[in-house]
């Protein structure tokens, strides 16, 4: 709550006084003694001279009413003094009271009397407050819009609306007189936001800037943008209820973007993020260009723009402010709304910066059901209708941000597609949400990549500043050398080219920008120095940087300063040597050869673009050193058009100078001014054509490179499927040496149980259909072993009867070739076998058994009534460890035979060296010919979903395809056939692979 402040004047203070000694006296004691009152003065002189300066965005409000407060020491917010114009010189603020501190208190109540009666925002959301040049502390800045009640506006920059007027407007330049309130439109609605800014002592601030803002009044200029995340830091500082400074700041800040944004996009912001104020103050529906658009800033704008587009924007911050409170906020209901709609707003972006009307139109309608799941067929209609005339807006806004500088074509496409990515998951959980050692050091990372960014930004910004200063002499000479009126002609003229270089060069916009970006480095560098000392050179890099960028600040407003005397000079030429006529003329024709130079440059822009462009067209993406070649070709004619536009917006300029000339010549009657202005107006209309074929070309090329740069992806995709291939058809357990060795198992047992079928009920010796091995069995204990002396295998095995079902736990180990197999089981065959009855009845997963074979028959059986069951189903689940000395496997072997569907299957799941895959098969034998189908996947990341399928009958062969994930769907990357001894594969590149020896596990067996 605002302290209430009590201001006495010295004549209140007086009337207080003799009333209250009216009230001691009596009219019969006329002899009391009253002391005299003693009257302290005090007075100090003030300069407001430290600039506060932002804009209050979400879009921009308009005509809003601006609060200016600052934060005692306990957070609670205090008037402070401020004035709406710097001073340029002292005021001297005087008090009278009975004590000094009083007097003291007196001083401080007449400054903040002359604080301004009001102060809104303009058009653009734009504020500017000064405060005493020994001013130091937080402010606090609330900007508000009212539904009713004033002028204030909100304009739409969510590009699926606003919701909808009460009473639809009369159409405008902005608004098409219809009842909903659309993208760039202006409406009234109730809406608060706010931000603390820590204003430095004049000593501790290492920038000392002076001049910032263009007037030498100013001693230090701070950048305090108001925004949606501000705000919510705003809040957060203010319920903590305890002194804020610049860590608390930034602390704060950084807790703030990281549960709302994620860690990703938090890294993003390095520039804000330790002072979110320096940035972030986008409306999409009007980028002026006053911050160049990076990927932090347009994170955070269309962040802001998706906010606006749902039901309630107070309600939506109320909730996300109470879900970082809570830390709770990624798992709240209104953080998936806002995920959803960031998505569709970074859609639709996307589209805006790399696509035509068409498709921004139909990003726009995808928007818009993604908004409304389930919409009317009159919604769908209605916004279908609009919807061409929104996508109209929105990439003439686009077209305006790329014009003021805020980017080039080629960057903000490279930035919408990066922004929509990191967009893609907002939010944090669990130790996400805490900034740690490795967050800070990729922050540090990012950091100092853009010290640098911004280090070799000003190097080039230097030499244009140089170069304009060297001009600016050389007209000063020539204004001091003016001798006549042919002399004074030529100055007069060179002052005008000079006006319009600077125009277009917008010095000052350039290294505000630079400045403001260097303070943003330093807070952060403050936040990570704070972390840790280590972090000392990335600080010093930053103020070296903003040290460097506040002298070109203060060099470019000297430089304006001498251009806008060089002015006055020369319409004091005009006037001293009567050549009103004579310098339009001259103006006029110079700035038609600027324009035509101009012309000249983008002609041969066009020329090369297109040049560029045919190049690509031709480049083909069949295989991956063509998809390559093809990409650079598509990016190079996406930069070609980028600087095509460029050079027409350069011209543009160049036309509208040239043509206020030809103007101002023409309202001078001046002889062939008609002409020149005709000339002017057929080269402006030449020049919008142009424009209009870059922008074509740039969406055509940008296309090209997204088709090429997803055949380099899916190239580079095909590699990891051919070595995936190439590791599959050696590993032992899918060759013909490991399949066979595992079958061996098979065969060997059922050889010997077959033979002693006809034997007693235990026995041991040698069998005579396998001479090398050796058994020892007992039909009452249902076991058997076998082994061979000569290999040092062995085969086990031990049974029992459970109800229908015969359960078998086996063990082996085989060699075959160079293959050891072994099938794991348990250290006694009793163990081995408890663990079989265990899985057979449900109480234990397979991952807890070894080796199992279970009998499905058609009633319950025993010793006795064996013989007389039938097999309906048999499943053998198995551990199998191959060791051949190269890659070897480990995992599970799963076999199932049905005999009433005549269905049997095969499962091999497990590791072969640093590969884990699967096997599925399948034989269908209920028909006249056995159907096969083989599937085999391969796990993980590094072989990106892997797929290897074949289908088919013997009669007919064997084919399918190769399969892997791409662009998070599975693509096919070749057909597969199988061959006698293995598969060939012939794969999207025209690759022909054949690989032999390749079993796949014949289910059959």
């Amino acid at each position: 709550m605002a302290k209430r402040m009590i201001k006495f004047t010295p004549i209140a203070a007086s009337v207080a006084l003799t009333l209250g000694l009216t009230a001691c006296g009596s009219d019969n004691d006329r002899n009391v003694y009253v002391p005299p009152v003693e009257s302290v003065t005090s007075s100090d002189d003030a300069q407001f001279n430290v600039e506060v300066t932002g804009k209050a965005v979400k879009g921009a409000m308009k005509g809003a009413v601006v609060s200016v407060m600052t934060l005692n020491a306990t957070g609670e917010s205090v008037p402070v003094a401020f004035r709406l114009e710097a001073s340029t010189e002292a005021e001297t603020f005087t008090g009278e009271a009975t004590s000094q501190e009083a007097a003291d208190e007196a001083v401080e109540a007449s400054k903040l009397a002359g604080n301004p009666d009001a102060l809104i925002t303009n058009d653009s959301g734009r504020y500017s407050i000064y405060l005493e040049d020994n001013f130091s502390g937080p402010v606090y800045i609330t900007v508000s819009t009212s539904e009713e009640g004033d002028d204030s506006f909100l304009r739409c920059d969510a590009y699926v609306g606003c919701g909808t007027y009460d009473e639809a407007p009369e159409a405008d330049d902005v608004n098409d007189g219809d009842t909903n309130i659309e993208f760039g439109e202006w409406y009234k609605t109730d809406l608060e936001l706010s931000v603390v800014k820590y204003v430095a002592a004049a000593e501790t601030d290492s920038s000392e800037a002076s001049g910032a803002a263009g007037d030498s009044n100013v001693a230090r200029s701070f950048k305090a943008n108001v925004t949606f995340l501000t705000t919510l830091v705003a809040q957060a500082l203010i319920e903590a209820e305890g002194e804020v400074d610049a860590d608390a700041i930034a602390s704060t800040s950084l807790n703030t973007v990281i549960q709302v944004l994620g860690p990703d996009a938090a890294i993003l912001l390095s520039a804000l993020i330790g002072d979110l104020s320096n940035g972030g103050a986008v409306d999409l529906s009007d980028v002026d260009g006053e911050e160049a658009l990076s990927q932090g800033i347009l994170a955070i704008a269309q962040l802001s723009s998706s906010i606006q587009g749902l039901s309630s924007i107070s309600e939506v911050m109320t909730s996300i402010k109470e879900g970082i409170k809570a830390g709770t906020l990624s798992t709240t209901d209104v953080a998936a709304t806002l995920q959803a709609a960031v998505r569709s707003t970074a859609s639709v972006f996307v589209a805006i910066a790399t696509g035509d009307e068409a498709a921004i139109k139909t990003a726009l309608e995808a928007a818009y059901a993604a908004k409304i799941p389930t919409p009317s067929a009159a919604e769908v209609a209605a916004f279908a209708e609009n919807s061409a005339g929104i996508a109209t807006k929105a990439k003439a806004a686009k077209d305006k941000a790329v014009k003021n500088g805020a980017a080039t074509d080629a960057e903000l496409a490279e930035l919408a597609t990066a922004v929509q990515t990191v967009l893609e998951e907002l939010g944090c959980t669990g130790d996400e949400c805490v900034a740690g050692d490795d967050f800070f050091a990729e922050l540090a990372v990012e950091l100092s990549a853009q010290i640098d960014t911004s280090s070799t930004e000003l190097s080039v910004l230097q030499t244009s500043i140089d170069s304009a200063e060297e001009a600016l002499t050389d007209v000063q000479e020539m204004g001091a050398a003016i001798t006549d009126a042919i002399s004074a002609i030529e100055f007069v003229a060179a002052v005008a080219g000079l006006e319009n270089e600077a125009e277009a060069a917008d010095l000052a916009t350039a290294t505000d920008i630079i400045y403001v970006k260097a303070q943003g480095y330093v807070s952060t560098a403050s936040l990570l120095v704070a972390q840790s000392s280590d972090y000392q050179g990335i600080q010093d890099s930053a103020t070296d940087l903003q040290e460097l960028a506040l002298v070109e600040v203060e060099n470019v407003s000297a430089y304006d300063a001498a251009l806008a005397q060089l002015v006055l000079d020369a319409e004091n030429a005009i006037t001293q040597y009567e050549i009103t006529v004579e310098a339009a003329k001259e103006i006029a024709l110079n700035t038609a050869d600027v324009a035509d130079v101009k012309k000249t440059a983008a002609d041969m822009a066009e020329a090369t673009s297109t040049s560029a462009l045919a190049t690509a067209e031709d480049a083909m993406v069949d295989t991956a050193e063509n998809a390559a070649e093809a990409q650079e070709l598509a990016m190079n004619a996406v930069e070609a058009a980028s600087e095509f536009a460029a050079a027409v917006d350069a011209l543009e300029i160049a036309i509208a100078q040239a043509l206020a000339a030809a103007n101002d010549y023409l309202e001078l009657e001046g002889e062939g001014a008609q002409a020149m202005v005709d000339a002017l107006v057929a080269m402006q209309t030449a020049a919008e054509a142009q424009g209009e074929l870059a922008n074509e070309q740039f969406v055509t090329a940008y296309n090209l490179q997204i088709t090429a740069e997803e055949a380099v992806a899916k190239f580079a995709v095909l590699t990891s499927v051919k070595a995936t291939s190439e590791s599959l058809s050696t590993m032992t357990v899918l060759t013909n040496t490991g399949g066979q060795a595992v079958i061996d198992a098979a065969d060997v047992l059922a050889d010997v149980i077959d033979e002693l079928a006809d034997m007693g009920n235990s026995g041991e010796g040698t069998s005579t259909r396998q001479p090398e091995w050796d058994y020892n069995y007992s039909l009452d204990d249902l076991t058997l072993v076998l082994t061979n002396d000569t290999t040092d295998e062995m085969i086990s095995a031990a049974a029992s009867y459970q109800g229908e079902k015969l359960v078998v736990a086996w063990g082996a180990t085989l060699v075959g070739g160079d293959a050891t197999v072994e099938l794991m089981t348990a250290d006694t065959q009793a163990t081995a076998l408890q663990d079989c009855v265990d899985f057979s009845a449900g109480t234990i997963d397979e991952t807890q058994i070894d080796s199992c074979l279970i009998f499905t028959f058609d009633g319950e059986v025993d010793a006795d009534t064996v013989d007389d069951a039938e097999i309906v189903n048999t499943e053998t689940w198995n551990h199998v460890e191959i060791m051949d000395g190269e890659s070897g496997f480990a995992g599970m072997l799963n076999i199932t035979d049905n005999d009433a569907t005549d269905m049997g299957t095969v499962t091999l799941e497990g590791m072969s060296g640093d590969l884990d895959f699967k096997v599925m098969g399948m034989v269908d034998s209920s028909g006249d010919e056995d159907e096969s189908t083989l599937d085999v996947m391969v796990k993980g990341d590094t072989a990106m979903g892997y797929t290897l399928s074949l289908t088919g009958m013997e009669s007919e062969g064997y084919t399918g395809d190769v399969k892997a994930m791409y662009n998070g769907e599975m693509m096919s990357f070749g057909t597969a056939t199988k061959v006698t001894n293995g598969v060939s594969i012939t794969y999207i590149d025209g690759d022909v692979v054949p690989y032999t020896d390749v079993d796949l596990i014949d289910v059959s067996k």
